[in-house]
Order: C-alpha cells, then sequence, then structure tokens
C-alpha cells in the first residue's frame, strides 16, 4: 500500500520536474536569441553610422585637404563620446593627422593591423574593423574603423574611425543577462571586439583568442545555439550567435544555467521537500500499521513453519531423507490415476538389503544407519527425477517408475542391483559389501490398485529372496520371471 502510494506521486513529481527544466531551458534559448537579434541591430547600425562618416570623411581629406581640420571639428560635435579620434595615416603607415592634437612628428602606426590589412591590398575598397587596441596618441582601449585612401586609383594610406571599446560595452551592460551572463562582439579572426559581463574576464582587450572548434567559427552557419564550457570564465553556458558576414563579426550572448536556472531549481527543491514530507508522512503511517500487525504476521509464521516442519516429518523419513511409507504411498495413488487418465503404464519396484541384519549385529546399528542412507543416495543416482523412492521400514524399499513398462523396470532395477553390488558402500567401518534383492511389477495404463500393486511386488521380491538373493525378479501374468 505505500508503494501504491509513493510510487505514482514521485513519479508525478520527478514528470513535473523534467518538464520543467525543459521549459526553463527553452525560455532560455529564446530569450538568448531575442536578445542577440536585437545587439545584432544594434551593431549593425553602428557600423553603418561609422561608414557613413568615414565616406563622408574620405571624401573631404582629397577634396578639402586645406580646411579639413575644421570640417573634421564639426562633423565628429554630432558625435559626441560615439568617436575617440578620427586620424589619416599616409601610404607608408605614418600617422599625419589626428583630431586629439596637431601631429609634430610622425608616428609610425605601418605595424598595425588596421593598416596592413589596406596596404597589402591596395585594390579593395571596403570597411575594416579591428579587434581592441591601445591608441599611441590617445591611449584610450578602442575600435578601429577603417577606410583605404586612393589617389588618383593608387593606395594612399588609410582613415581611421577609433571608436572607444566601451562603446558596445556599455550599451550591452545595460541589458540584463544575469550576474553570471556575458555579451560578446566576436570578429570572424576569433579576437575579442568589446564584451559585457558581471564576471571579470582575463584579457578581455589583450591577445585573448577563442578556440576555433566553437561551432559559430566551424559551421558557418549565420544563425545558431551553442552549449558548453566558455572559454572565456570556464563555466557552462547556453548561447545564441548572429553572425554579420559582411562586417566580419558576430554577436554572442551567453546565458548561465546558474541564472536561468535559478528560479527552476528553487521550485525543485520545494517539490521534492513537500513530497520527502509525504512520504515521510506515509511511511509513519505505514510503521504504525506494520508495529500492530507485526505479532500477527509473527505468529501467523510461526504457525506455517511449525506446519511445514510436521508435513515434512510426515512425508520423509528422518534417516534417509526418501519418502516415509505414508507419503510414498500416497504419491503412488496419484500416479496411478494420473496413468489412468493418459493410459500410461507404472512399474513398482520393491528392495530388500540382502542380509542387512548381520550388518547390524556385526558393525552395530549407527553403521547400519550409515550403510541405509548410502544405499538410498545410490538408487537415487539411477533413477529419474520424478521417480519415487521411499522408505516402507526397517531395510525394505519401494520405487515407483511413471510412464515405464515391464521391460524398462526390469533394465531399471538391474542397474540398480549393479551399481549395489560392484560397489562397496563407504562407512566410518570401512567399506561394506552389498547385495539387494529387488521384486517388481507393471500395470498397463495403469489399471490396477495400489495394494495389488504391492502384493504381487512383495511375491516377486520373496521370490528373489527364495532364488539366491542379489537378483530381480517380476510378477507375470500367470507367474514370476526371474532375473
Amino acid at each position: 500500500m505505500l508503494l501504491l502510494a509513493l510510487v505514482p506521486m514521485w513519479a508525478f513529481v520527478l514528470g513535473e520536474i523534467r518538464h520543467e527544466r525543459a521549459l526553463a531551458g527553452a525560455a532560455a534559448r529564446k530569450d538568448a536569441m531575442n536578445l542577440a537579434t536585437a545587439f545584432e541591430a544594434h551593431v549593425r547600425s553602428t557600423i553603418r553610422l561609422m561608414d557613413i562618416v568615414l565616406l563622408d570623411m574620405r571624401e573631404d581629406v582629397l577634396e578639402q585637404p586645406d580646411d579639413f581640420q575644421n570640417h573634421v571639428k564639426e562633423e565628429l560635435q554630432a558625435y559626441g563620446s560615439f568617436v575617440s579620434q578620427l586620424g589619416v595615416i599616409d601610404a607608408s603607415g605614418q600617422l599625419v593627422f589626428s583630431n586629439l592634437a596637431p601631429i609634430s612628428k610622425p608616428i609610425d602606426l605601418s605595424d598595425r593591423e588596421h593598416f596592413r590589412v589596406h596596404r597589402d591590398n591596395p585594390q579593395a575598397d571596403r570597411l575594416f574593423i579591428s579587434k581592441p587596441v591601445l591608441g599611441r596618441l590617445s591611449h584610450r582601449w578602442s575600435i578601429q574603423f577603417t577606410r583605404p585612401i586612393f589617389d588618383g586609383g593608387k593606395f594612399a594610406g588609410v582613415l581611421v574611425l577609433s571608436v572607444p571599446a566601451d562603446l558596445f560595452s556599455d550599451y550591452f551592460q545595460q541589458i540584463d543577462v544575469g550576474a553570471n551572463g556575458s555579451i560578446v562582439l566576436l570578429g570572424t579572426d576569433r579576437s575579442i571586439r568589446a564584451i559585457a559581463s558581471a564576471a571579470p574576464i582575463p584579457g578581455r582587450y589583450g591577445r585573448l583568442k577563442l578556440p576555433e572548434d566553437k561551432p559559430y567559427f566551424v559551421d558557418g552557419a549565420r544563425v545558431g545555439f551553442y552549449e558548453g564550457v566558455s572559454s572565456l570564465d570556464g563555466e557552462y553556458h547556453l548561447g545564441a550567435y548572429r553572425r554579420l558576414e559582411d562586417e566580419g563579426v558576430l554577436v554572442l550572448v551567453l546565458l548561465s544555467p546558474k541564472d536561468f536556472m535559478a528560479a527552476f531549481e528553487e521550485h525543485r527543491k520545494l517539490l521534492i521537500v513537500s513530497a520527502s514530507i509525504i512520504s515521510l508522512l506515509l511511511l509513519a503511517v505505514a510503521l504504525l500499521i506494520y508495529a500492530f500487525s507485526r505479532r500477527h504476521f509473527r505468529n501467523t509464521a510461526r504457525l506455517r513453519e511449525a506446519h511445514e516442519q510436521m508435513t515434512q516429518l510426515a512425508n520423509t523419513d528422518v534417516l534417509t531423507g526418501v519418502s516415509s511409507r505414508r507419503s510414498f504411498l500416497a504419491g503412488c495413488e496419484a500416479e496411478l490415476s494420473r496413468a489412468r487418465r493418459h493410459g500410461e503404464d507404472v512399474s513398482l519396484l520393491m528392495l530388500d538389503i540382502d542380509h542387512f541384519k548381520r550388518i547390524n549385529d556385526t558393525y552395530g546399528h549407527p553403521i547400519g544407519d550409515e550403510v541405509l542412507t548410502a544405499f538410498t543416495a545410490t538408487c537415487s543416482r539411477v533413477l529419474r527425477a520424478h521417480d519415487l523412492l521411499g522408505r516402507l521400514g526397517g531395510e525394505e524399499f519401494a520405487i515407483a517408475l511413471p510412464s515405464t513398462d515391464l521391460e524398462g523396470a526390469l533394465s531399471v532395477a538391474e542397474k540398480i542391483r549393479r551399481a549395489i553390488a560392484e560397489a562397496p558402500i563407504p562407512t566410518s567401518a570401512g567399506p561394506i559389501a552389498l547385495t539387494v534383492s529387488i521384486g517388481l511389477v507393471s500395470s498397463p495404463a495403469g489399471r490396477d490398485d495400489l495394494q495389488p500393486l504391492l502384493a504381487k511386488a512383495d511375491g516377486a521380491l520373496y521370490d528373489a529372496k527364495q532364488n539366491g538373493r542379489n537378483r530381480v525378479c517380476a510378477a507375470r501374468e500367470g507367474g514370476v520371471a526371474g532375473g
């Protein structure tokens, strides 16, 4: 009764926990993708705006070189803190103009990636977005938006628009991604462009590169999900990413199970605690019922055990372990009834150990008991599992052979006789040679009653004794056959 109550209850509780876990995970995936979509739109619009400024300024640097300083000043006032610097690098990699301060002597930027990518691809007029670098003039971490400058169709330098790295991070920071979540702007070169995270991440503007086996780098899908241990903080995250192919960047939103599964964990604990309390109450009731019924069960078990012992004593010969006379006769009656129903033969053997009294007189009754035990063990080895072996009294035994005709019974009897005669019985007083006399009778289709069969088998046994012992005699119609 306790199991009938507890199993369905716990099955419901565990099923509810699995269902809510799945719902929480699905909701987190949806939230992550929604955030990634919003951040993609923000990044895309920011990049487009920066490119418009670059294209506008590039025209001015070629067409109005004398008034370029004033034009830059007026243009950048509209963007405020969006832009930290606008600079011009000449074809040799020297910084020759910056709106931050007059260039008294050129600053060598030929080693910068945002210069080399245009210098090495002089025919490609495209926007390049660098990883964050520490400005040699501004001394601030910034992302470089660059376009090549052409003069007469030849590469003449690079126009650089420096955007504070915090421009994206500050915007991302306004969005709640949980205490352990992160928003990352990555380049397809696997370097971090900007990041917003509640947990400090080492090397956020250094040379940290994410492993190339991450799915947002490997599969090339524009949109997808990511689950696993993040290389940024070594924690397990659920992430959604959206790739901006033309801009060479992607937005990655990482949500931590510690955050989005927190409500589920609280509810899970509540369900388990409630179910545990109910289980304990049911267990207490079950123990109370058990305490009242234990005495009854114990007494019933003792009565059953005593009954089984009495039945065992009544049905089994204590010395040899074979069936007692009463049990053997009842088994024979049952076999005869079965044989009549199915039209099968039944054979009956009567066995008597030759000169057994001489063994008792010579060696004593304990040795005689050993002989009887060994004798029944030898007979059992010859018999089939469903044959019946019983002790009728003293040294006299009987065997019932179901589904066995007269010829089969003679064969079994002869095997027993030889097994006894050929192998002396080992006893504590030494080996003792034995022989046995056997009388048998067969009842075709089980048509005979038990008592006449016993009488015929006993008569055949008597003949075996009279004819010299250590032999098998069979009762036949009209007489006895010897063997």
